[in-house]
């Protein structure tokens, strides 16, 4: 039989209330049954118990009064005497017919049988005249053995009464065991009820929230599953309908970004090349305030460039094309180099460099630990203020290489020491420069420092500036 899933999701949890709920449903019905059914029981006994003692006291009082009456008339012989004895027969007579038509025990009908035949006998004497004869004598003296057998009856009342609450005490402690036992079987069912039909329903918003989670990862790779109703079914189809139109966005973006870099880098090494000539005065003379334009236009395109080349790098990391080649590299070699590079730049604002590199040779990807640093020295030139200190610093510390670059700017606020690795973030712009940063500049780091199983992160400076920290692994592992 094949199993027909409920198709949306509130079918489903109605369906987990009515199955969790029905076995106890079940044992609520039959507890109220078993529970009725006694008190049925002890209603019938306790009903029956009190006539038949109602029934029998009112027999002894009528004996009684039948008794005396009796003995009166045999002793003075006065008819009204007879008269008292004969209504006191009557109240006698229907209490007797009273207890017959009730359900007696056999012993307590056949002793009313016995009260019935002997009182007969009685009245027959007493009715033949004369009052005091020796039949009627005789008769009288019966009143005892009567009176006996209504307390017989009485007696065995008692028993009957005595063995009946004895049942109900057993029914009821039958009753208990029974509810007992159903909860014992029940209640587990309905907590593995419950367990599956909360794995049923929190299953498929699981895997609904780990699709959500890999789209804002950017992870478009894996299709989107959702097993369960078919409206949380559907609702997985669209979001892999979003997650191949974020595809596309992200290869557009992508390939947007390759043309433009590359169509911007031609006409910009015209303009880098031209402005070298102009500053160099390969073309003619200049004057100081042409100079200086030229001065302005190289420095300017050489900004632009670093740009243009962040941007190139970035969609190559998006696209997933970038690859880390593997081979020995003396680190302080190349931050030594970086350095060099920025030599003009840090001049220019007259900073005071700091350096203390400590010999270091790992295994990584020259290219990508050289913009890593490139990119780490050249945003601590950028927000350094003019004539501050600028310190960079290698060392070794379990097994890792670790660089510090430190600088006297106006630091990064500890609400934005987790952004200023995301894409395109920009923090408060530089104190100087003309051209802003891309933004992607310490993403670009992350991404290569992640790439050799390190990372980067911001440390505390212990007074202006900003510190940031690389850490490598000095071998990597397989």
């Amino acid at each position: 039989m094949r199993f027909s899933r409920p198709k949306s999701i509130l079918r489903l949890i109605l369906a987990g209330f009515v199955l969790v709920a029905l076995p106890l449903i079940i044992a609520l019905v039959v507890a109220t049954i078993s529970v009725d059914r006694l008190v049925t029981q002890s209603q019938g006994v306790l009903f029956q118990s009190v006539q038949v003692t109602q029934g029998t006291g009112l027999l002894l009082e009528s004996l009684t009064a039948m008794e005396r009456n009796a003995r009166q008339y045999q002793v003075l012989g006065d008819a009204v005497l007879l008269d008292v004895y004969s209504e006191n027969r009557a109240r006698f007579v229907d209490t007797a017919r009273t207890l017959e038509a009730l359900d007696l025990a056999g012993n307590q009908r056949q002793l009313l049988g016995q009260l019935f035949t002997t009182e007969r006998e009685v009245h027959a004497a007493l009715s033949s005249p004369p009052h005091d004869s020796p039949e009627a004598v005789a008769a009288v003296e019966k009143y005892t053995g009567l009176v006996q057998t209504a307390k017989q009856i009485l007696a065995d009342n008692q028993a009957l009464i005595n063995r009946g609450l004895e049942q109900i005490q057993s029914g009821a402690q039958e009753v208990q065991h029974t509810l007992i036992k159903e909860a014992i079987a029940l209640i587990p069912v309905a907590i593995l009820l419950m367990v599956i039909f909360t794995v049923l329903i929190t299953r498929p918003i699981n895997q609904i929230d780990q699709a959500i989670r890999r789209l804002g990862d950017g992870t478009f790779k894996s299709p989107v599953v959702i097993s369960g109703p078919r409206d949380l079914k559907q609702l997985g189809e669209r979001l892999n309908w979003l997650q191949d139109r974020l595809l596309e966005v992200e290869q557009e973006k992508t390939r947007f970004l390759q043309h433009i870099s590359h169509e911007l880098k031609t006409p910009l090494t015209t303009i880098r090349e031209g402005a070298e000539l102009m500053d160099e005065q390969v073309v003619g003379s200049l004057n100081s305030q042409q100079r200086e334009i030229a001065h302005i236009l190289h420095e300017n395109s050489i900004q632009l460039q670093k740009l243009i080349e962040d941007l190139l790098d970035f969609s190559i990391l998006q696209s997933h094309q970038s690859r880390t080649l593997r081979t020995r590299v003396e680190l302080d070699a190349v931050i030594e180099a970086v350095l060099e590079d920025h030599k003009v730049a840090a001049l220019s604002r007259q900073l005071e460099l700091a350096k203390s590199l400590q010999a270091v040779s790992l295994m990584g990807d020259r290219e990508k630990l050289r913009t890593l640093v490139d990119n780490l020295i050249s945003n601590a030139i950028k927000y350094s203020p003019a004539g501050s200190r600028l310190s960079v610093s290698l060392s070794t510390r379990d097994g890792q290489a670790v660089i510090d670059v430190a600088d006297s700017g106006p630091g990064i606020p500890r609400d934005e020491r987790d952004r200023v690795f995301e894409a395109f973030y920009q923090g408060e712009p530089a104190a100087r420069g003309h051209v802003r940063g891309s933004g992607l500049g310490l993403s670009i780091a992350r991404e290569h420092a992640q790439a050799h199983g390190g990372d980067i992160s911001v440390l505390e400076s212990g007074g202006a500036g900003a510190c940031l920290r690389v850490v490598l692994p000095l071998e990597q592992v397989s």
